[in-house]
């Protein structure tokens, strides 16, 4: 899948959009006037077979607001290693919200995924990844083979932040909870003030175990360990919702869920 964005009369439009099997067909909706588009990547075949290569480049021109969702939560089915590569580049002034529903590895999977983001100087980045101990309400947690994930961003050709897990199933590997998030905010100057408002934001949640905090300049990172998927999306929409006002950014017209 490849998609590109572009300034164009007061809002950001899809200049480029190509899809084959198994991503769904790409269009942009505008669910309030803000011009800012919401792409939603669907996958008709319900989520990621054994031996799927799945690839996805997503460009933003200079100054182009935008968000790209997920229909629903991934799955990863049963067999041999699946893999996917996303690719983001953001062009100067430009905003990117990358807001995936998490993933499912269900028993037997072998999943891989690696996320990578390309950044222009003053570009703008909310983005999280988030995972699953597996189908939790039928009784598998972490009967997976093997998950791995792995986050890069860089700005202006220089590394900002390297993240990911590598897990083997069998063993307990979130401390009793059954969700697991990142989240990644990069924008020009100080975050530290909206990692501590993340944080006593993230502090005051039922359910979670979660935090913020400012590692480098222009970086924010939050974890999120949850009990289930209601708390999960509570948290990471309250992120959302605060890093925008933080922004200047209008209110998300409809939340993740």
């Amino acid at each position: 899948m490849r998609i590109s964005f572009e300034r164009w009369g007061g809002r950001t439009v899809l200049a480029e959009r190509h899809a084959s099997a198994p991503f769904g067909a790409v269009k942009a909706n505008y669910p309030d006037g803000s011009g800012i588009p919401e792409v939603q990547i669907t996958n008709p075949s319900g989520g990621t077979l054994g031996g799927d290569r799945l690839g996805a480049e997503v460009h933003l021109a200079p100054g182009s607001p935008a968000t790209v969702l997920t229909q629903a939560a991934n799955k990863a089915y049963r067999g041999v290693e699946a893999s996917q590569k996303a690719v983001f580049r953001v062009g100067e002034d430009a905003f990117l919200e990358y807001l995936p529903h998490h993933l499912i590895p269900y028993a037997g999977s072998n999943y891989s995924q690696e996320t990578t983001f390309h950044l222009a100087p003053d570009a703008t980045l909310l983005a999280w990844d988030a995972f699953s101990a597996g189908r939790v309400a039928r009784g598998e947690r972490f009967a997976f083979d093997r998950l791995r994930a792995r986050t890069g961003i860089s700005r202006d050709g220089r590394t900002e932040a390297m993240d990911g897990l590598d897990l083997a199933g069998g063993d307990e590997r979130f401390g009793g909870y059954s969700y697991t998030a990142a989240v990644y905010i990069l924008a020009a100057g100080d975050l530290g003030p909206l990692a501590e408002e993340l944080h006593d934001l993230l502090a005051g949640l039922s359910g979670a175990l979660a935090s913020a905090s400012a590692p480098a300049p222009g970086l924010c990172v939050a974890r999120i360990l949850t009990d289930g998927a209601p708390e999960l999306y509570r948290a990471l929409n309250g992120v959302r919702a605060l890093v925008r006002e933080s922004f200047g950014f209008p209110a998300p017209a409809r939340e993740v869920a």
